[in-house]
């Protein structure tokens, strides 16, 4: 092991800040009703007593883990309120002598409040946030989806700066970045395909999320390993009352969540989930030339209170998907599935000078498994197969200590081992798959130490500037990412934000563009093949108004990156060449202006988004060199994002989506030429005059979903119809040239167009016990 690595584990092992006599309250605030951890809780310090309207002494927010600090505090009495939106106001007396570090957890009862729950939390503060987005389950569940549950995935599409690159795409394009270049974090561990196929569904049980947020780019120095941005989820732990449980049935997929105590310090949460569109298919409606696909998952989460000051998680994620072509199929036979496991052991503690750490030991296993057979191709130049087995085994630790009221400091390390076996191919035969001999092993070390400082260094000036180094052991690899965002308060409820960011990314998804089946091939860098790199900026505005019910953001962004890289032009059977051989390297930017505006609170919420970006790619061995543009770039994108609720029980949601149409590459003409010989013949051939110079239609969709709950026989009842693609619009997956006959001669050639979801209602039952 180098020298590195060692000076990163020590730092595992030991608390980096000083001792202090300060005096101080922390603690954690939890739901009193299952103790789950409650996040962004506002947490008030008044003096000797609570006056209305009074100037608070001082105050704070709870972080992702429900922890909260209040450094420098005087000795004497004082009053602590802790407020948050659907809560019932808590206030503790306590009493701080001289030098003591005061635990204080509390648990916070649910209230019904007039409004409800704010949908993006987002509440007017001074730090340095810039380009992230925290949505709440609770009104993700009102939104339609095809499978009739949360979706995670599919909500996210609507933030303005998300792009999907089409209905068969299992990933999301985060400001020009592809789904690689997103971190994907579940309870802090990495999950390298986060979604099912279509974004049905993500992988993570929509009954099991407790928190979901975005940071669209720029993102602090605390997350590292992927140039455009982070996804941060929290699954639930469970609650700590009575055993209870919600069974699922719908029309495609079905599921079931149990969750309880057990016993006094521990609690345990399960959830599992199938989705079988193919047995639909192949009985219901056989003629149907879709592709079958199905899936199940599974997410589990174990809690126990060792004490007051640490709790132990054990976490683990089990998924398998299955795309495959009908048993009847002509043309191309295929068969994709890819399978996601984590396991993870995570350490919360909480010591005495109220410092706040994290330590993780992960187990991450991965595979995607392509095959392409083409029937009609004896010389296998139609073929495809590729596989790709990645094996993670993680160390993490993350500190966090509060220096004062607006001074945290953050610090961490990672040490990840990865072990891959790759194996592509331009041809296929059965023997790939069971030949162990065939393929590419690589083993690597990442390392990584960060440094992140958030303060406020004027009355109306926060700062989060950090640094995150990182050591690649394949061919030794060192960088350098400086990180800094700054919020100016204008007025109490007028704000501007900036951010810039450097970014390394050491592993790279390669996908074959002109494939329109998942194609998935992870690669590490090497001698070869450097590590990406972008370099991003941000600048945005953000008003709140009529008592920050309606929240207005513009931001506007640039991203450079440099060492990207796609399969070149060269065809070659040969399996012996390394497939590093096969890439070719190139650069891309993206840029644009996004407009979000967002109603909080109310019986009506939602939100109506605006993107107006460009994103480009350059390769010198690709479409001869010259600039094109990804199939996911769209020039405009508008989304629309409605949920109401009628009573208690009766809400619906709608939304509306439209998007300016994909580049793609078809022929743009034809010209004809006579063969040389004595029979000579005239022949047709297709002119393409570039990669993704042609545009599809313009695509838009409107989606409506409506919910009703009830009791029956003693139980809880949750109905709901879905309504997918309200307005039937037939929406092209592609587009291809087809002539009138097998005889081309004479012929004209017409463009058609395959279109996968026509209008699909659904509808389905939650069962709560």
């Amino acid at each position: 092991m180098n020298k590195y690595c060692i000076f990163f584990l020590l730092i595992l092992s030991f608390n980096i800040f000083p001792e202090s006599l300060r005096s101080s309250v922390s603690g954690l605030v939890t739901d009193a009703s299952n103790g789950e951890v409650l996040i962004g809780v506002n947490v008030v310090v008044y003096k000797d007593s609570i006056i209305a309207n009074s100037k608070p002494l001082k105050g704070t927010a709870t972080n992702k883990y429900g922890f909260y600090s209040i450094p420098d505090l005087d000795a004497g009495i004082y009053f602590i309120a802790f407020r948050s939106i659907g809560y019932k106001l808590e206030v503790r007396k306590v009493e701080v002598t001289q030098g003591s570090n005061l635990r204080l957890n509390v648990s916070l009862v649910e209230e019904k409040v007039m409004l409800d729950e704010v949908m993006i939390r987002g509440e007017r503060n001074k730090k340095a946030v810039i380009s992230t987005v925290d949505i709440s389950p609770d009104i993700i569940k009102q939104l339609p989806s095809l499978s009739g549950e949360l979706n995670v995935f599919k909500s996210l599409e609507y933030i303005p700066g998300v792009k999907v690159a089409n209905e068969l795409s299992n990933g999301i394009y985060v400001r020009g970045g592809s789904p690689d270049q997103t971190l994907t974090l579940l309870d802090g561990v990495i999950v390298y395909n986060p979604s099912h196929l279509g974004n049905f569904a993500s992988t993570f049980n929509s009954n099991a999320v407790q928190d979901v947020r975005l940071l669209k780019g720029a993102f602090p120095a605390e997350y590292g390993g992927r140039l455009s941005s982070v996804l941060d989820i929290k699954l639930r732990s469970g609650t700590k009352q009575k055993s209870k449980g919600i069974i699922s049935l719908g029309a495609i997929n079905s599921g079931i969540n149990l969750e309880g105590p057990l016993g006094d310090k521990s609690t345990i949460m399960l959830s599992g989930r199938k989705m079988y569109y193919d047995y639909i298919q192949d009985n219901f409606i056989k003629k149907n030339s879709s592709p079958r696909y199905n899936f199940y998952d599974l997410n589990a989460k174990i809690n126990y209170n060792i004490n007051e000051n640490s709790r132990l998680f054990i976490s683990a994620l089990y998924g398998r998907d299955n795309l495959y072509s009908p048993s009847d199929t002509k043309d191309i036979d295929y068969n994709i599935n890819w399978q996601n496991s984590t396991l993870s052991l995570n350490w919360l503690n909480i010591n005495n000078e109220s410092l706040f750490s994290n330590t993780w030991f992960s187990y991450i296993d991965y595979s995607f498994t392509s095959i392409l057979n083409d029937k009609n191709n004896t010389s296998g130049t139609g073929d495809y197969y590729s596989s790709s087995y990645l094996q993670d085994f993680m160390v993490k630790r993350a500190i966090e200590y509060v220096m004062e009221e607006n001074h945290t400091i953050k610090a961490g390390t990672e040490v990840i081992l990865h072990k891959y076996r790759l194996l592509y191919s331009d041809y296929y035969d059965p023997e790939l798959e069971n030949d162990d001999r065939i393929g590419t092993d690589n083993l690597s070390l990442e390392t990584a130490l960060y440094l992140q400082d958030e303060c406020e260094i004027l009355p109306l000036l926060t700062t989060n500037a950090g640094v995150r180094l990182y050591f690649f052991n394949k061919s030794k690899y060192f960088r350098v990412e400086p990180r800094l965002s700054m919020t100016y308060a204008l007025t109490e409820n007028f704000f501007i934000k900036a951010a810039t960011a450097v970014a390394n990314q050491f592993l790279h998804l390669i996908v074959r563009n002109d494939i329109s089946l998942p194609t998935d091939l992870w690669y590490p860098s090497t001698s070869k093949i450097n590590p990406s790199k972008s370099v991003q900026y941000v600048f945005g505005l953000e008003s709140y108004f009529d008592k920050q019910t309606y929240l207005l953001s513009v931001e506007g962004y640039y991203k450079d990156m440099q060492n990207l890289y796609e399969y070149g032009n060269v065809t070659n059977n040969d399996i012996t060449i390394p497939i590093e051989d096969r890439l070719t390297v190139g650069k891309g930017e993206s840029y644009g202006v996004e407009l979000f505006l967002n109603k909080r609170a109310g019986d009506l919420v939602g939100w109506i988004g605006y993107t107006l970006s460009w994103t480009k790619r350059k390769f010198d061995e690709l479409n001869a060199g010259k600039v094109f543009y990804p199939r996911y770039d769209r020039r405009h994108d508008i989304s629309v994002v409605l949920t109401y609720n009628f009573t208690d029980d009766l809400s619906c949601g709608l939304t509306w989506t439209y998007a300016s149409g994909q580049g793609y590459t078809v022929p743009t003409g034809q010209y004809s030429f006579e063969s040389i010989g004595s029979d000579s013949k005239e022949q047709l051939q297709f002119n393409n005059s570039g990669i993704n110079t042609y545009r599809l239609p313009d695509y838009h969709k409107l989606d409506f979903n409506a919910t009703y709950k009830f009791n029956f026989i003693g139980l809880g009842f949750e109905s709901y119809v879905n309504l997918f693609n309200l307005y039937n619009r037939k929406n092209a997956f592609a587009q291809y040239i087809k002539y009138d006959g097998e005889d081309v001669d004479g012929k004209i050639p017409k463009l058609k167009q395959l279109t996968l979801f026509p209008f699909i209602p659904t509808a389905g039952l939650n069962i709560k016990f």
